[in-house]
């Protein structure tokens, strides 16, 4: 029984394990023009999702983001919502003077950025 107790907790943590070298490489791929990844964190909040902070040159490439993120063909995410977008002549990198927050809920079902997938069942 105490075998089969580690067994399942190592299956299930690597379950929730997420690939960033593969996640990253496909984010940058889905990203438009004008854009940049500023930061990317996992939340606590919502289980299976993670934070992204973009750069953006203007306020169409930050809403353009996340319509890419949120496409389900690009097959990362379930769904990401803007949480917030705004621009300023102040920002530290004048190339990407708004700043979007996107929070990204990763799909389910044969998520190539988990460790182990998850099949449909």
């Amino acid at each position: 029984e105490e075998s089969s107790g580690n067994i399942k907790l190592v299956v299930d943590v690597l379950s929730d394990e997420v690939l960033f070298s593969k996640l990253l490489q496909h984010i940058g791929l889905v990203m438009p023009s004008g854009t940049i990844l500023q930061d990317l964190r996992l939340t606590s909040d919502l289980q299976g999702g993670i934070g992204l902070t973009i750069g953006a040159a203007n306020y169409q490439a930050g809403t353009q983001a996340q319509v890419n993120l949120a496409d389900p063909e690009n097959g990362i995410f379930e769904k990401a919502d803007l949480v917030s977008l705004s621009c300023s002549a102040d920002a530290p990198d004048p190339r990407y003077p708004c700043t979007g927050i996107i929070r990204a809920l990763f799909k389910e079902d044969n998520n190539p950025f988990l460790f182990l997938n998850k099949e449909a069942e």
